[in-house]
């Protein structure tokens, strides 16, 4: 199986000077924890809702107020729409990571993978049904 048959094409994403606010209104929306950091078609970041809550809300960042910027992660880790799941395997268990943002051969974000995709799609035991219901929301 290819990693571009896994990936989560139809990404959401943010600007680094998008509110906190804005950016939990969008994953409230989009029923999503993670959302890549783009600035002039790059991606710059990424912020989960862990970190709005974790490195914003909780040190008192007004969430009206407060960028992405503030509380985004900018280490990226990502791979190419050309790499095998194996690679992309690899890489989330090398960096402790469960999502890869998915890049074009002009850098240009065309996906998400996700532990959960490549579980889903590679395993039919018990395991991946386990990580299914652990990864959607009640």
């Amino acid at each position: 199986m290819e990693l571009k048959d896994l990936i989560t094409d139809n990404v959401e994403t943010v600007s680094p000077h998008t509110s906190l606010q804005e950016a939990a209104k969008t994953m409230l929306a989009r029923d999503l924890g993670f959302l890549p950091v783009e600035d002039d078609g790059h991606v710059v970041g990424v912020v989960t809702d862990r970190d709005i809550v974790i490195r914003g809300v909780a040190t008192g960042m007004d969430a009206a107020k407060g960028k992405i910027e503030d509380v985004m992660t900018r280490e990226v880790f990502s791979c190419a729409i050309g790499d095998s799941v194996e690679d992309a395997c690899a890489l989330m268990e090398d960096e402790q990571v469960r999502r890869l943002v998915v890049l074009d051969e002009h850098e240009a974000l065309v996906g998400i993978v996700s532990l959960a995709d490549i579980a889903l799609q590679t395993r039919g035991d018990e395991s991946a049904e386990i990580l299914k219901r652990v990864s959607e929301p009640s």
